[in-house]
């Protein structure tokens, strides 16, 4: 898909259609999960804005501030309509949603694919522990490939590769640019009105072709089929998109394919030392923390932190993929009694900062993302959870 171009809202804003666009081009909506709702959810996408609001979910408090700032628009992590079968019929007074709609601000969701794609979020995460990132945790690991096989004319493999490299094909672990390319000769033959690469209309032609192949995530097809169309110099392109069933490779930071990281730190540090690292880091008034500790017989040495995992949200079933990959420790949002006590019976131990806190890195990266098309962004962080003490 090619990048929307520049914009600059300092005068007259920008349109609501222009910033969907570039989010999607960042975070492409196709790399969401099924079950998501993300995009333009409410508004106008002709209003324009200078300015943007930014919360992880939709609150009265970021509906007020983009009221008073005069901001037509608040992007959220979470959708604020969940979900997508819920119609406007549930959208009535005194939903927050209608209040949006009532007030002329419109809401943009960026949940899963934001999650996939926001590659800046597990390397500042991983810098600011002192982690250096390996890999990203799989749910699913079948099915979240797929291989793209294109005939390309001799002349133009090179560049036809490295484009499908540049929309995010070809990466296998730490390799990038993967492909392979056999030789062949390709027949075709152009009918009335049709202007040929090679040869002339009505005539049977024979050309040395490539057939070039490589795997993508799978959700990124469309920015994937975008540049082959736009560096294949023929009218009418063959190729071929297949499922494919191998999973991917544990390691490798791929952009559309997997969540958070794992990672090893660069100094290991004890357990307790290491979580209040990550308290700190993430802003959060504490943590549940079910240590593997635990598990061992009192007495014995502090646990050392050599490799951990992180993912923003409700990581549950992700602890299969950081015990696959040897962590120490599996950090997020939420887990769950259950996968926390399976996690640590089986060496790891599971912090869990609450959702909200571990997703604070969406609004810094959401917000730069904004700012970087000229508008003014907010980010707000205000907690609706809280824990308490006695």
């Amino acid at each position: 898909m090619k990048k929307p171009p520049a914009k600059n809202a300092k005068l007259t804003g920008i349109t609501l259609r222009e910033i969907r666009d570039e989010i999607a081009y960042l975070a492409p909506e196709a790399t969401a999960e099924h079950w998501d709702n993300v995009g333009l959810l409410v508004g106008d996408p002709e209003w324009r804005t200078q300015g943007v609001v930014v919360s992880i979910d939709l609150t009265p408090e970021s509906i007020q501030v983009a009221r008073r700032k005069g901001y037509r628009l608040i992007v959220n992590h979470h959708p604020c309509i969940f979900p997508k079968s819920r119609g406007l019929s549930k959208i009535t007074p005194p939903s927050l949603v209608f209040e949006a709609l009532q007030s002329g601000i419109g809401v943009i969701s960026c949940h899963t694919n934001f999650d996939r794609c926001a590659l800046e979020v597990p390397y500042a995460v991983a810098s600011l522990l002192g982690a250096t990132p390996l890999g990203r945790l799989v749910e699913e690991p079948s099915g979240s490939l797929k291989k793209l096989v294109a005939f390309v004319p001799q002349s133009h493999t090179d560049e036809v590769h490295a484009a499908l490299s540049g929309a995010g094909a070809g990466q296998v672990g730490r390799y990038d640019e993967c492909a392979f390319a056999a030789p062949g000769e390709g027949r075709f033959r152009g009918t009335e009105g049709t202007h040929p690469f090679l040869g002339k209309a009505g005539e049977q032609e024979r050309a040395a072709e490539d057939r070039l192949e490589t795997i993508f995530p799978a959700g990124l097809e469309a920015e994937v089929l975008q540049a082959l169309r736009d560096s294949h110099p023929y009218e009418e392109i063959a190729y071929d998109i297949y499922a494919v069933e191998q999973g991917p490779s544990p390691e490798g930071v791929i952009r559309g394919l997997g969540y958070g990281f794992y990672g090893d730190l660069k100094k290991p540090l004890q357990e307790a030392g290491f979580v209040k690292k990550v308290i700190g880091l993430f802003e959060a008034s504490g943590a549940l923390v079910t240590s593997a500790q635990g598990q061992a017989q009192r007495g014995t040495r502090a646990r050392q932190i050599k490799r951990m995992a992180f993912v923003a949200g409700k990581g549950s079933s992700f602890v299969g993929a950081a015990l696959k990959a040897h962590c120490d420790v599996f950090v997020t949002g939420e887990a769950g009694y259950h996968d926390a006590l399976r996690a640590a019976r089986a060496g790891m131990t599971v912090v869990e900062l609450g959702h909200r806190e571990s997703e604070r890195f969406f609004l810094s990266t959401m917000a730069a993302w904004t700012e970087g098309l000229g508008l003014k962004a907010v980010e707000l962080n205000s907690p609706q959870q809280v824990i308490t003490s006695k």
